[in-house]
């Protein structure tokens, strides 16, 4: 079964082990239909169950179970909340999850620059991780930097080189 990162754990919230959750998508309704969840950070990974989910004014807050204290909250601070892919939201056309652009050739006038490893938050917009022949460099997913994303053929074309320099 395949797992798409959903949200990302910020911090503890209350006495009763709850967490607030940075969410990756405009909503959270696809969560309040799911009792099981993976959460995973780097290497480790562990499987728990929803016990409440509410909001607090824009803040998602979960508790899972066995998680009674603000304490045991903390301990999955920076841990992503992972679901099954088929318990996703829905795509339009032309939408696609960001797990979907790792591993997609970056091309810029048919010439090959590099693959993209990771996306990483940035605070306008995400930031392509792209490994090229001279190291990593980070490509924020703007329309000013990104001409086309074709996920069925894994290639992605830059509109413009010199932000690689």
């Amino acid at each position: 079964m395949q797992y798409l990162a959903t949200g990302v754990i910020r911090t503890s919230h209350g006495l009763k082990g709850f967490v607030k959750v940075h969410i990756f998508s405009d909503t959270h309704t696809h969560l309040a239909k799911i009792k099981k969840v993976v959460l995973r950070k780097n290497t480790d990974e562990k499987s728990v169950e929803i016990e409440e989910l509410k909001l607090l004014g824009e803040q998602v807050l979960i508790k899972f179970n066995n998680i009674n204290s603000p304490e045991e909250g903390r301990n999955f601070n920076g841990w992503e909340i992972c679901i099954p892919r088929e318990c996703c939201l829905a795509l339009e056309e032309n939408e696609f999850y960001q797990a979907d652009i790792l591993d997609c050739t970056v091309f810029r006038n048919e010439t090959v620059i590099g693959k993209i490893i990771s996306i990483i938050d940035g605070a306008q917009a995400p930031l392509l991780e792209i490994e090229t022949e001279s190291g990593t460099k980070l490509v924020p997913y703007m329309n000013q930097y990104i001409d086309s994303v074709n996920i069925l053929n894994k290639r992605v074309d830059l509109k413009v080189d010199w932000i690689l320099e």
